[in-house]
């Protein structure tokens, strides 16, 4: 009998303690599961709007990178236009300047003297066209930069943006 009471009152302990651990219920497993899932795909649309945003700066990038070259290009230009312009003035200057002993009238020397100041203001046209020639090629090398780093920090977001859907995908699959 005493064996019996003790069965009965293990039985009963068991079921009690049995009743107090929650079983959790099958719509708390699905809410559960579903709000897994819904991180999985709030993570897979995070790094493919990444990957978007990675492309469009690669390609502001590149647009930048172009645009220093062109700059570069007509800068180049500019400043070979300029030194051929100094250089033609410089020697147009220094041939009127060996003739001025023949000036023997007040109407040659004010000629001389209009001529050399043409030659001074073509002179100094070519020497702006030197400034603003490397004036354009330091813009150009600062937007081949700027586009340079755009297209670096794309790179970076792409293959975060890819990291991330792929590890969404293969919590997906684990699931």
């Amino acid at each position: 009998m005493k064996n019996t009471l003790l069965i009965c009152f293990l039985s009963g302990l068991v079921s009690l303690s049995g009743c107090a651990t929650k079983v959790p219920a099958f719509g708390g497993l699905v809410m559960a599961d579903g709000e897994s899932r819904i991180e999985i795909a709030e993570l897979w649309e995070e790094g493919k709007e990444e990957s978007i945003e990675g492309e469009k700066q690669i390609r502001y990038g590149r647009k930048l990178v172009e645009k220093g070259r062109s700059d570069l290009r007509t800068g180049e230009q500019l400043i070979a236009a300029g030194n051929v312009e100094v250089q033609t003035n410089r020697q147009a200057y220094q041939a009127l300047h060996q003739t001025a002993t023949g000036i023997d009238s007040g109407q040659g020397a004010l000629e001389r003297v209009k001529k050399l100041k043409e030659i001074a203001s073509d002179w100094e046209e070519g020497e702006e066209r030197i400034a603003d020639g490397n004036n354009l090629i330091q813009r150009g090398n600062e937007k081949i930069e700027e586009g340079e780093t755009q297209i670096s920090e794309g790179q970076k977001l792409i293959e975060s943006g890819r990291d991330k859907m792929q590890d969404a995908e293969k919590r997906y699959q684990t699931k």
